[in-house]
């Protein structure tokens, strides 16, 4: 994985769970719906985490700066 990589693409993410909740739009069980929508809610945190990441890449020189401070 190289540096600023998602490692998973947070679109495919989004889209998943878009088709969660449509199927827990049309869930006559409320166990199951909970599930579907509490599914989706987690994938859309996965690709806003894939995002940030993508965003703010961590460098070697970074993570030793953190491991040095008092």
């Amino acid at each position: 994985m190289g540096k600023g990589i998602a490692m998973t693409d947070p679109s495919d993410l989004i889209r998943r769970a878009s088709e969660l909740s449509e199927r827990a739009d049309h869930e006559e069980n409320i166990e199951t719906r909970d599930r579907l929508l509490r599914m989706a809610a987690y994938y859309v945190s996965i690709a806003e985490s894939e995002e940030w990441l993508a965003a703010h890449p961590a460098s070697i020189a970074s993570v030793g700066d953190l491991l040095k401070k008092p």
